[in-house]
C-alpha cells in the first residue's frame, strides 16, 4: 500500500491528455503554434511552459471556467506510437487534423490507425477552411468512406472547422476538447503513487539524466522513486509547467525530473515508489518484448516471449500473433488478409492489425512496434533504410512469393508463441559403487554404468529403492582418472553431481543414477 494513503481520497476529474496527427503539411504544427500563442495572449505571462515533448494551456470555456488541458507537443510524437506498450495510454483524446482543401491522405489513414489502436477518444479537425479551395463537405465524405462518421453524417465523431493559420474556430476546439474529456469522466486520486509515461529524456552534462514525465494519476513527490522499465532513480529535482522547481506535481502534468541512474525509454510507463527495495523490485521484474535486440525505445512491455505475442495472454486467452500486411496488389492483398483470418487454431490465431498495398515503409516498422506485430512482406521491397530500422527496433520482417511460404512462415512463428514441448530422451543407468564427497550443492560419486551410457552434461534421476530422492546434473566425468564426454555400458566411472536444489538428501552406496537428456520441440497449432 502506498505511504500516501493514510486517508482514502476522492477520484477527482483531471486534465485531459491531447495528441494532434495527421498528414504532413495539414497544419499540426501550426495548430499547436496558434493555441500556444492564443492561450498565452489569454493568459498574459507565464501561462504556459514550453516542455520537451509536451505542454499545458489553459482554456476558458464560454461560461467563464477555466481549465487545463495537456498537449503532447510534436505531432506523431514518438511517445503516441508507443502508448500500448506494457498498457501505456499516453493520450486520452486525439485531434487528426485534416486540410479542407486536400482531403484524406495515405499519412491521414496511417494517423487514424494509430489512433485506433491507442483507444484514444477521436476528435476531428478540419483545417485551412480560410481558403478559397477549401471543401469541408468533401472532407467529411471522405472520412465517412474510410469509416470515420462524423456527427451530423450518421456517426458520432465530434469535429471542428478551424483556421490554424487565422486562429479561427480554434477556440471552439479547445472547447470540443473538454467537452469529450468531461464525456470520458477521466478521474484520477491524488492520494496514490504517481504513475503515468515516460514523454522525452536526454542526458544533460551538468546535470545528469533529464526526462519528461506526464503524470497521469497519483502524486509524484520529490525524494520517492521513480522507475521506467529497468531504468530507476531518486528524483532529486522536479520542475513544474510553468517552468518553476515544486516539491510535487500531480496529474495530468508534464514536469521535468531529474534523477533516473539511466535514460528510460520514450514511451515506457513509470511507476513512483516509496523506497530502493521496492524500486529494485519493479525494474527486475521488467520484461522486454523484443528479448533479441539491445536497443531499448518502444520495446518494453511484460507480454510472453517472443516478441510478437500478444497482451491478451495476460488474460488468459490464446496467444495471438499480430501481422501488418503488406501485398503488391489490391487483389492478392484481400486474399491474404483472408488466409491470414483463418488462421484461428485451438491453441493460438493470428490477427491482421494493418494491412496496405506497396513496399514496407518506415510506419509500418513504427506501427508494428507499437502494436507488437511482425510485418509480413508479400512479392514486396524492403529497403536497406527500413530493414536496418526494424532490426533496431526488434520488428521481425517475414518476407515471402507464395501463399504457401506466408503461411508456413506465420505457423512457425504462431508456434513460437506456445510453450515448447519437453521430450525426455533416456540415456542410461548406473549403479553407486562408491561414495567421494557428499555436500548440499555438489557429490562425488563412483559406480558402474549397468545400461545405455552416462554423459557428461546429461541431467539425472537420484533413485533409492525405485524412488527419486532428487535430480540434478552431471558437471564432471572422469573414467580411469581421466575426463570424459561419455561412458558406455560395463565401464566404471567418477562423476560430480549438482542437485539442482541443494539437498540434505545423501547419495548412498546401492542408489541408482539414471541419466537422461531433454530436448524442446515447437508445440503443434491443433
Amino acid at each position: 500500500m502506498s505511504p500516501h494513503n493514510t486517508t482514502t481520497s476522492p477520484w477527482t476529474a483531471r486534465p485531459p491528455v491531447v495528441a494532434v496527427l495527421g498528414h504532413i503539411d495539414h497544419g499540426k504544427t501550426t495548430l499547436l503554434d496558434q493555441i500556444r500563442k492564443s492561450a498565452v495572449a489569454a493568459k498574459e505571462a507565464g501561462g504556459i511552459t514550453q516542455h520537451v515533448g509536451a505542454y499545458e494551456i489553459t482554456h476558458t470555456l464560454p461560461d467563464g471556467t477555466q481549465k487545463k488541458i495537456t498537449f503532447l507537443d510534436t505531432p506523431g510524437h514518438e511517445a503516441f506510437s508507443k502508448m500500448r506498450a506494457r498498457g501505456a495510454q499516453v493520450a486520452d483524446i486525439a485531434v487528426l487534423v485534416v486540410a479542407a482543401d486536400e482531403g484524406v491522405k495515405p499519412q491521414t489513414l496511417e494517423a487514424l490507425e494509430h489512433i485506433k489502436a491507442s483507444g484514444a477518444t477521436l476528435l476531428v479537425a478540419i483545417n485551412k477552411i480560410d481558403k478559397p479551395e477549401a471543401k469541408p463537405e468533401k472532407i467529411k465524405q471522405q472520412l465517412a468512406e474510410n469509416g470515420v462518421l462524423l456527427e451530423g453524417w450518421g456517426g458520432n465523431v465530434p469535429h471542428q472547422e478551424i483556421s490554424a493559420k487565422t486562429g479561427k474556430g480554434i477556440p471552439d476546439l479547445l472547447t470540443l476538447i473538454l467537452l469529450a474529456a468531461e464525456v470520458a469522466e477521466l478521474k484520477a486520486d491524488p492520494a496514490l503513487e504517481a504513475q503515468g509515461a515516460v514523454i522525452e529524456a536526454h542526458k544533460d552534462a551538468r546535470v545528469g539524466n533529464v526526462t519528461t514525465l506526464l503524470v497521469r494519476d497519483g502524486t509524484l513527490r520529490k525524494g520517492e522513486y521513480v522507475v521506467a522499465g529497468n531504468a530507476q532513480g531518486k528524483i532529486r529535482n522536479i520542475t513544474a509547467p510553468d517552468g518553476t522547481d515544486v516539491a510535487s506535481a500531480t496529474f495530468s502534468s508534464p514536469v521535468v525530473v531529474i534523477g533516473f541512474d539511466t535514460i528510460p525509454a520514450v514511451g515506457e510507463t513509470f511507476r513512483a515508489v516509496a523506497d530502493k527495495k521496492a524500486a529494485d523490485a519493479l525494474a527486475a521484474a521488467f520484461l522486454p518484448v523484443h528479448p533479441h535486440t539491445k536497443f531499448g525505445v518502444g520495446v518494453h512491455t511484460a507480454v510472453p516471449a517472443p516478441a510478437q505475442a500478444s497482451a491478451e495472454n495476460a488474460g488468459g486467452e490464446k496467444p495471438t500473433l499480430h501481422v501488418v500486411l503488406k501485398a503488391d496488389a489490391a487483389g492478392t492483398k484481400e486474399a491474404l488478409e483472408k488466409m491470414v483470418s483463418d488462421m484461428d487454431f485451438p491453441r493460438a490465431c493470428v490477427r491482421v492489425v494493418k494491412s496496405d498495398v506497396g513496399e514496407v515503409n518506415e510506419n509500418d516498422v513504427t506501427f508494428a512496434e507499437s502494436t507488437h506485430a511482425v510485418v509480413a512482406a508479400f512479392k514486396v521491397k524492403v529497403s536497406q533504410a527500413t530493414a536496418k530500422l526494424a532490426q533496431a527496433h526488434g520488428v521481425l520482417v517475414l518476407r515471402s512469393e507464395t501463399v504457401y511460404e506466408l503461411a508456413d512462415e506465420l505457423k512457425r512463428k504462431l508456434q513460437e508463441l506456445l510453450p515448447p514441448e519437453v521430450q525426455r530422451q533416456e540415456l542410461g543407468k548406473l549403479t553407486v559403487l562408491a561414495t567421494f564427497k557428499m555436500e548440499k550443492a555438489k557429490m562425488i560419486v563412483g559406480g558402474r554404468v549397468s545400461d545405455g551410457k552416462i554423459k557428461r552434461g546429461a541431467k539425472v534421476d537420484v533413485k533409492r529403492k525405485g524412488t527419486i530422492l532428487f535430480s540434478g546434473k552431471i558437471i564432471q566425468l572422469q573414467h580411469q582418472k581421466e575426463d570424459v564426454a561419455e561412458v558406455p555400458q560395463g565401464r566404471e566411472c567418477g562423476m560430480m553431481i549438482v542437485p539442482h536444489i541443494p539437498q540434505d538428501k545423501f547419495i548412498e552406496v546401492g542408489d541408482e543414477l539414471a541419466a537422461y537428456e531433454e530436448e524442446t520441440a515447437l508445440r503443434p497449432l491443433e
